[in-house]
C-alpha cells in the first residue's frame, strides 16, 4: 500500500497507551492510518531516523497576536515552528466575543495549525457595558450568562478570566459563569486574583471551593506567576489532591512574566512582588529594549496604547521546577506576540521558545521527569482538557498530527529582543498537522530527511 506520508524509522511515543517503540507511521488523508514494524512507501517518505515521533505539541495557554484581539495569525506560525498542531487562545478572561466570527476569520486566514478559543470574562464585562473596576449587578451578570452560552454554543471549549486584571470581578459573577461552563461540560481557566506570596492561598482558595461547588473543571493558569514563595507549591498541590474536582494548571518554564503597564497588575505598585520597576525590560513601543526607570514607568502608565513589559526575576526559578513536578500540571506558553508598523516583532520568548525549553532543560538537562512524562504534559493532559479525543494520542484513527524532534539537539533559540523573540528552536525538522508536512528545519542542516517519492 502507498500512504500520503509516511514516517519510517522514528521512535514512536504516546502517553496514552505508554507505546514507546521504533516504528512506522502510515498517513491517509488527515488520519494516521498505521503503525507498522515494517518499512512503508508513500507519497511522501520522511526519515525518521533518530527523531522521536510525538503527538502534535498543543499550547492550552496562548493568546492572540495584537490588541485589541484579533486573529492569531503570527502566533500560529510561530506556535508551528515550535512543534504546536494546536492552540488554545481567549485566556486570561481576554477574547473575541463574536464566536462565530472568530471561527470566520480563522477560516479566511488558512492558519497552519488548529486555533480553539474560550470566551473570556474580561471580554464578556465590557460587552455588557462594564469596567475593569466595576461590580457586575445582577442583570448585567445574566446577560454575561447569555452570551457565554451563545459562545459555547458557537464553539467557544471553555470560559476564561482575568481576576487580576478585572478586579472588579465578584464571586457572583465568577460562580454564574463556571455554573454555565459545567452545564456544558467545559471547563474554566483562571487567571487568578493575587499573584502575592502573601495572598497566593486565598486566590488558590477562591478558585478550587469555586470548581467543587460548582463541579466545573478548573484550569489555574500559569500557576508559579501567581502562586510562588512560602513554600505555595508544595500547599497548592496538598489543597488540590484534597480536593474532589476535576483540577489541572498550565504552566511555562521561564520565571519572567509578561504584560501591559496599563494593566491592574501594578495598581498596588511593586511592594508585594518578587522584582522592582527596575526589572521590567519593555518590549513593545518605542522604548522597546530598555528597562523602566521610575519616571519612564509613571510616563508609560498615562499613555493610551498598551506597552507590552517582560517582568525579569517574577518568581524564583525553583517554583518553577516545582510547579512541573505537580501530577496535574501541563505545559502552556502564556505567548502573545505584536508586530510593529515597520515589521518589526516584538515579545516573549515563551511565544516560540516553550516546548522545546520545556523538553531540552527541564526533561533532558535537568532530569525532572522521563521524556514520556514531558510529552504526556504537552500533548494528552491537554488534549483531554479540551475534550479533543483524536489528539495528543499517535494511535490508527487518530489526526495525523506529529511532531518530530531530536531529543539530543532540542533546545530554545529565542531571546527577548526584536525580532529574535521569534526564533525558532533547533531540533525540529519536522511538524504534520492534520496531515499536511511542514518542514521546519532541513533534518542534520540540510533536506536529506524528506523524500517524495512520485509514486
Amino acid at each position: 500500500m502507498v500512504y500520503d506520508i509516511c514516517v519510517n524509522g522514528a521512535r514512536v511515543m504516546d502517553p496514552e497507551t505508554g507505546l514507546d517503540e521504533n516504528l512506522n507511521i502510515g498517513i491517509i488523508g488527515d488520519k494516521i492510518a498505521a503503525l507498522e514494524t515494517k518499512r512503508l512507501s508513500g507519497h511522501i517518505e520522511v526519515d525518521g531516523d533518530g527523531l522521536i515521533a510525538s503527538p502534535g505539541f498543543i499550547d492550552i495557554h496562548a493568546h492572540e497576536d495584537a490588541s485589541p484581539y484579533y486573529f492569531p495569525s503570527r502566533i500560529s506560525q510561530c506556535a508551528l515552528k515550535t512543534g504546536y498542531t494546536s492552540i488554545v487562545v481567549g485566556n486570561c478572561g481576554m477574547s473575541h466575543t463574536d464566536i462565530r466570527g472568530f471561527f470566520d476569520g480563522i477560516a479566511r486566514q488558512r492558519l497552519p495549525i488548529g486555533c480553539h478559543t474560550l470566551i473570556g470574562n474580561v471580554a464578556l464585562r465590557h460587552a455588557v457595558g462594564l469596567d475593569n473596576y466595576s461590580k457586575a449587578d445582577p442583570a448585567e451578570i445574566n446577560r454575561m450568562v447569555s452570551l457565554c452560552r451563545k459562545a459555547f454554543e458557537e464553539g467557544a471549549i471553555g470560559v476564561s478570566f482575568g481576576l487580576q486584571y478585572a478586579p472588579g470581578t465578584s464571586y457572583e459573577e465568577e460562580k454564574a459563569l463556571f455554573d454555565v461552563a459545567a452545564g456544558y461540560g467545559l471547563f474554566a481557566a483562571v487567571h487568578m486574583r493575587y499573584d502575592y506570596p502573601e495572598k497566593a492561598m486565598d486566590a488558590v482558595e477562591e478558585v478550587v471551593s469555586l470548581a467543587e461547588s460548582t463541579g466545573a473543571r478548573l484550569q489555574i493558569s500559569h500557576l508559579p506567576a501567581n502562586v510562588y514563595g512560602k513554600g505555595n507549591i508544595d500547599k497548592t498541590k496538598e489543597r488540590v489532591l484534597r480536593s474532589r474536582a476535576d483540577i489541572h494548571c498550565d504552566v511555562y518554564p521561564y520565571n519572567v512574566w509578561a504584560t501591559t503597564l496599563q494593566s491592574a497588575v501594578f495598581d498596588e505598585g511593586f511592594d508585594n512582588f518578587n522584582f522592582s520597576v527596575n526589572n521590567l525590560e519593555i518590549l513593545t513601543g518605542p522604548y522597546a529594549g530598555q528597562y523602566c526607570t521610575q519616571s519612564l514607568f509613571d510616563e508609560l502608565r498615562l499613555s493610551h496604547d498598551d506597552t507590552m513589559t517582560a517582568c525579569h526575576n517574577a518568581m524564583p526559578i525553583e517554583d518553577v521546577v516545582a510547579a512541573y513536578s505537580l501530577p496535574f500540571s501541563m505545559v502552556g506558553s502564556d505567548g502573545q506576540l505584536g508586530t510593529s508598523p515597520d515589521g518589526q516583532v516584538k515579545g516573549h520568548p515563551r511565544s516560540v521558545g516553550t516546548p522545546a525549553k520545556f523538553l531540552g532543560e527541564f526533561v533532558r538537562e535537568k532530569g525532572l521527569m522521563p521524556l514520556m512524562e514531558g510529552i504526556r504534559k504537552l500533548t494528552l493532559l491537554p488534549s483531554n482538557q479540551c475534550d479533543f479525543s483524536r489528539k495528543g494520542r499517535i494511535q490508527p484513527g487518530c489526526d495525523a498530527d506529529i511532531t518530530l524532534f531530536n531529543y539530543e539537539e532540542i533546545r530554545e533559540q529565542a531571546s527577548f529582543e526584536i525580532n529574535a523573540c521569534v526564533e525558532p528552536p533547533d531540533g525540529i525538522p519536522y511538524v504534520i498537522v492534520g496531515g499536511e508536512l511542514h518542514l521546519i528545519r532541513p533534518k542534520r542542516g540540510k533536506d536529506e530527511g524528506l523524500r517524495d517519492s512520485g509514486k
